[in-house]
């Protein structure tokens, strides 16, 4: 994930006093409650009941107070833990130095949940009750051994420069889900995912001293398992997240030692911390990627739009009649919903220049390349326009202007990034990029692609993911709009766009024949929500 994530829709504060630390067993738990009928009695295409905004636990059994219940949603937790390495970290490697690139990134936490069947091959006397406990017991022995490698990981964020690696471990969370995995995932409510993820967050309190990974683990009535993870951006982008997430299915499934994925810590020491630009608790570096501009006030709407293979084929002979530029699908979709997006504003607001900022992995630019199991933000944010006057909003135009703004991170510009004087050159290189998304006489849109990342590869034993997606649209927290995120589908050749505009402006691009034509709009993950 790139920068764009600091800005994406996610709290950038987590919450001080994370909730209680339960050391019980799940096979305690489920020892003391009567067993889970396989009943799909939750979830449903007509949901009968919704999770709350803030969770209201009760205890679960009178004197009893190791196990905490969302009754209200049918989510019953089970465990919460700190799950620490298995093997202690040096003391030499205690302190980690964040690199130049980490500095500048808000320290918010980025959201996903990866969904999975059972994958019982239809055996029906299987025990679900069993299989959980298995399941549980190796993703928990996995998670073990995978931090040993990914220590950071297990470590607090204590300030702009370090994160202190004493081994305190991610918080750890296990519930049981009301409900059938299939039924959710055939038409997902958007708003239920709230449910799945780790404790919410909490935008008032400061993120120093806070974890770096909060996991939560479902395990639905059917066997099937939702496996949802936080992770802080001010050391994990998208790329590292999935280099994480790979490592420990790698561990799940016992891997041979050569086919084990190891992380690769070589960021600090390419691009070299700052240490000339003073920067506190109160204004650290990472201010520089705010873009108030951005921001907007009044009811938001969020829309799920799929483009399988053929729609992607057609926008690809589009823009190839018409240009030169041969597009990827990742390219070709995003210019399309920009274009489209800019449209719906320019109808109610009149002609006036549109922004793009894009989300760029920039480990393959170097020259040598930055090897892709490289943990941290080595990722960069592309600008480009489309003028009122100078560009037409044609499809093919867009393609272009995204084109012209990749081939600005080039390996030339981005070997300033390195040694002694890099950080002061980053740094430079913030500042003109907040000159360039400030003014308020524009409209701005932010682009970030999770599409080629292996996500849908994360196998821990039992088979890939059936769907897997972005996980934090809340109410309660400042938002940005005019956001586009695009995932992988299932069988990797098209992609899920997740769109997120004004109510106004949504209400028009869902009607514009050029997105119609390419695409498949999913109705059941319409949100709506009031930035004030």
């Amino acid at each position: 994930m790139m920068r764009l994530f600091g800005s994406l829709l996610a709290s950038s504060k987590a919450s001080k006093h994370p909730l209680l630390v339960l050391e019980r067993s799940l096979a305690a738990y489920l020892a003391t409650n009567k067993q889970y009928a396989y009943e799909p009695r939750f979830f449903s295409a007509q949901p009968q009941s919704a999770i709350p905004q803030e969770f209201k636990f009760s205890q679960t059994h009178a004197g009893d107070k190791s196990v905490q219940e969302n009754n209200k949603s049918g989510i019953h937790v089970m465990s919460i833990q700190h799950v620490k390495p298995d093997k202690p970290t040096p003391h030499e490697l205690r302190l980690y130095k964040l690199s130049a690139l980490d500095q500048i990134n808000i320290p918010s936490y980025v959201p996903f949940i990866f969904f999975y069947p059972n994958n019982v091959n239809g055996n029906t006397n299987i025990n679900i009750d069993n299989l959980v406990i298995e399941r549980s017991k190796l993703l928990r022995d996995s998670l073990l051994e995978t931090l040993t490698r990914f220590y950071p990981f297990a470590g607090k964020y204590m300030d702009d420069n370090n994160i202190v690696c004493t081994d305190e471990g991610v918080h750890y969370v296990e519930t049981r889900v009301d409900g059938d995995l299939s039924s959710f995932v055939a038409k997902p409510d958007y708003t239920l995912l709230q449910g799945l993820l780790p404790s919410p967050l909490n935008c008032k309190e400061p993120t120093l001293g806070q974890y770096l990974s909060l996991i939560q683990v479902n395990f639905f009535s059917c066997g099937g398992v939702a496996i949802s993870m936080y992770n802080s951006h001010k050391l994990i982008d998208g790329r590292t997240y999935s280099t994480f997430l790979n490592a420990w299915a790698s561990a799940a499934k016992y891997d041979d030692p050569q086919k084990m994925v190891y992380p690769n810590f070589v960021s600090s020491s390419l691009f070299h911390p700052n240490t000339n630009v003073a920067s506190s608790a109160s204004c650290p570096l990472s201010f520089l990627a705010v873009r108030p501009a951005m921001l907007k006030r009044g009811k938001c709407s969020t829309k799920r739009f799929l483009f399988d293979s053929s729609g992607i084929q057609t926008l690809k002979e589009k823009a190839a009649a018409s240009t030169s530029v041969s597009p990827t699908r990742v390219l070709a979709v995003t210019s399309l919903i920009w274009k489209c997006a800019t449209a719906a504003s320019r109808s109610l607001h009149g002609e006036r220049p549109s922004i793009l900022q894009f989300a760029m992995n920039i480990r393959g630019r170097f020259a040598p390349p930055v090897p892709e199991n490289a943990i941290g933000n080595i990722c960069w944010t592309g600008v480009t326009r489309c003028d009122k006057l100078k560009d037409s909003l044609r499809l093919e135009t867009m393609i272009e202007n995204i084109k012209a703004g990749i081939a600005k991170v080039d390996s030339g510009f981005l070997e300033k990034f390195k040694g002694e004087q890099g950080s002061d050159y980053i740094v430079d290189e913030m500042i003109q990029l907040g000159g360039q998304l400030s003014t308020y006489d524009a409209d701005f849109y932010s682009s970030s692609s999770m599409c080629n990342y292996g996500f849908n590869e994360v196998d821990f034993g039992w088979g890939k993911p059936v769907w897997s997606c972005y996980g934090n649209f809340r109410d309660d927290i400042p938002l940005y709009a005019n956001v586009i995120i695009l995932m992988d589908t299932r069988n990797g050749d098209g992609v899920e766009a997740w769109v997120t505009l004004g109510q106004e402006e949504m209400e028009i691009l869902e009607n514009d024949p050029d997105l119609l034509s390419s695409s498949y709009m999913l109705l059941s993950s319409l949100v709506l929500f009031k930035l004030d």
